[in-house]
């Protein structure tokens, strides 16, 4: 009796050992990491590094790897640490890694997984999974991929999700980085009575839906919405934790959530439940009280914050220290009288780079001299800190092949060698010159560094001094972008901003603003684009006279 009351106690222990996950969260997530458990048949047994076990079904096509090379799923060992992508509740990919030596793993098999939360030159802070933050190194050897397609580590911004690749166990210098597409983006800030909170379904349904747009709350298309969230993430209310379960008895009370995009439906990505009243501010922030976790804001009005409050910046969510004091932000803050802080800080600053890794520059001005690979720019101005600033001096920019040349004036794409051959740019002074009435060009160039990715030159010089920075979102909707009748390439854009030179931040439009890019200068991923390129929910930087674009960078 003794001894079988000792193996049945032995073997609860054993089996304690062992939990089962809720499979819904990775279904979310959209991945998980561990130890194989059991050889792979119709489906994937897989222990996560946190302890729960998960029974995931495989697809016929999934894709298998082991130290990146394509291989059977017979060759799959139980206890071998694999990475699986799950994508509709089914997983597409099994990536296996194997150590012949300790200290040695084949080049790119070592991985991290996590958001950016900071970016400085070649250093980057992940925030894993478990919240703790790593330090990683970048190099100009490092290979940056988003979407599949190979692009610059500029691309990168704060928030970003990231797959990051070693080529050694110890090494913190990265190899490859996989950066996460759209579906990271917060497509909306949103707001509304908590309803039904289904615990089970990790869903709940919130009542007159409010939307954030142009800096104010407007009603929703859907008076109520019914949505997934992450059990995973934290939830507060007041500056202090809940627990999920005790979300249903918040029916009533007001919730702000982050909306994002999850294979085309909304996701909940951050949440909050207001405690007491809401103000809004939009402002610029004068000091940041890391120790007491305050801010200050330039109207004199502090704010607190703590790890609840939910940060926007680039349309990512992003930490608390991603915040700076000449950040410009719209504040919903929750509280009375002179005491409150904010459960959502959304961040309007905008530039030409994502962060100091870019080296992109936007100049205009009259080119003096055209060589076979180079141009001189005399009395030139360049686009600093949303400003053109004008410098008397000459500017040596460099083209080769892949620049993208444009000559707005006859509406036609330019050779190289039509380009250099061609009359842009003259000795005015000379005879032949004033024979035939020639004077310089002008141009607008969107470079990286001194090497010019696009440029669209024209026989007269713009009034820079009318011209405007402006951010925002193209608008949804069939007719956001559109090829008007009269003016041609038309788009709406909505929650936009105007830099203030004056106030020195960005001043919200209270409406959707239309603009014209019949003669615009379009950038996206470095190169020139067509307004037909372009696409509803696209975040862009302009340079406008009015109602007219000149320059636009796709974010």
């Amino acid at each position: 009796m003794k001894k079988t009351l000792i193996l049945i106690l032995a073997i609860a222990l054993m089996s304690s050992v062992f939990a089962y996950g809720d499979v819904s969260q990775v279904y979310r997530q959209g991945f998980v990491e561990g130890y194989l458990m059991e050889p792979l048949g119709e489906t994937l047994k897989i222990e996560s590094y946190e302890g729960n076990i998960y029974s995931l079904p495989l697809r016929l096509n999934t894709i298998y790897t082991i130290d990146a090379q394509y291989v059977n799923a017979s060759n799959f060992i139980p206890g071998m640490e694999i990475y699986a992508e799950v994508h509709g509740r089914s997983v597409t990919l099994v990536e296996g890694y194997s150590t012949s030596s300790l200290g040695y793993i084949p080049p790119g098999s070592k991985i991290r997984t996590g958001r950016v939360a900071k970016i400085d030159n070649n250093v980057l802070v992940l925030k894993l999974a478990t919240g703790n933050e790593e330090t990683f190194f970048l190099t100009p050897a490092t290979v940056t991929l988003k979407n599949g397609v190979n692009t610059s580590l500029s691309a990168l911004y704060e928030g970003d999700k990231v797959k990051l690749y070693f080529d050694e166990v110890n090494a913190n210098i990265v190899s490859r980085i996989h950066i996460e597409g759209d579906s990271i983006r917060i497509n909306g800030l949103y707001k509304g009575k908590v309803g039904v909170v289904d615990g089970f379904a990790n869903k709940i349904t919130i009542n007159d839906v409010q939307v954030l747009k142009n800096g104010s709350w407007s009603k929703s298309n859907s008076a109520a919405l019914t949505i997934p969230y992450n059990g995973n993430v934290p939830l507060y209310i007041g500056g202090y934790n809940i627990p999920y379960d005790n979300l249903k008895y918040y029916k009533g009370k007001t919730m702000y959530i982050a909306m994002k995009d999850f294979f085309g439906s909304n996701q909940a990505d951050r949440m909050i439940v207001q405690n007491q009243y809401e103000s809004t501010y939009s402002d610029k922030i004068k000091d940041i009280n890391w120790f007491t976790g305050e801010f200050e804001l330039k109207n004199n009005r502090n704010i607190g914050f703590h790890d609840g409050t939910i940060v926007i910046k680039n349309d990512r969510i992003v930490d608390n220290f991603s915040l700076s004091s000449d950040s410009d932000v719209f504040v919903v803050a929750d509280g009375r009288g002179l005491q409150s802080s904010a459960d959502v800080i959304y961040v309007l600053n905008e530039n030409v780079n994502n962060s100091n890794i870019g080296q992109h520059y936007i100049y205009a001005g009259r080119m003096d001299q055209i060589v076979e690979d180079r141009l001189w720019l005399k009395n030139f101005f360049l686009l600093e800190e949303n400003d053109w600033q004008s410098f008397d001096d000459e500017k040596e920019l460099f083209f080769d092949n892949d620049t993208d040349i444009y000559d707005l004036t006859n509406n036609k794409k330019l050779s190289l060698k039509e380009f250099y051959s061609g009359s842009y740019a003259v000795d005015e002074d000379s005879k032949y010159a004033k024979d035939n009435r020639l004077r310089d060009w002008h141009s607008y160039v969107y470079t990286d560094g001194d090497r010019i990715s696009a440029i669209m030159v024209q026989k007269n010089m713009d009034s820079l001094l009318r011209q405007r920075v402006t951010n925002g979102v193209i608008a949804p909707g069939p007719n956001s972008i559109r090829q008007d009748r009269y003016a041609g390439w038309t788009i709406e854009l909505t929650n936009a901003r105007d830099w203030s030179s004056a106030k020195a931040q960005w001043m919200e439009k209270n409406a959707n603003l239309n603009i014209n890019l019949e003669k615009a200068l379009i950038i996206k991923d470095g190169k020139q684009i067509q307004p037909y390129d372009l696409k509803a929910g696209d975040r862009i930087y302009l340079v406008r006279d009015d109602f007219y674009g000149k320059v636009l960078i796709v974010k």
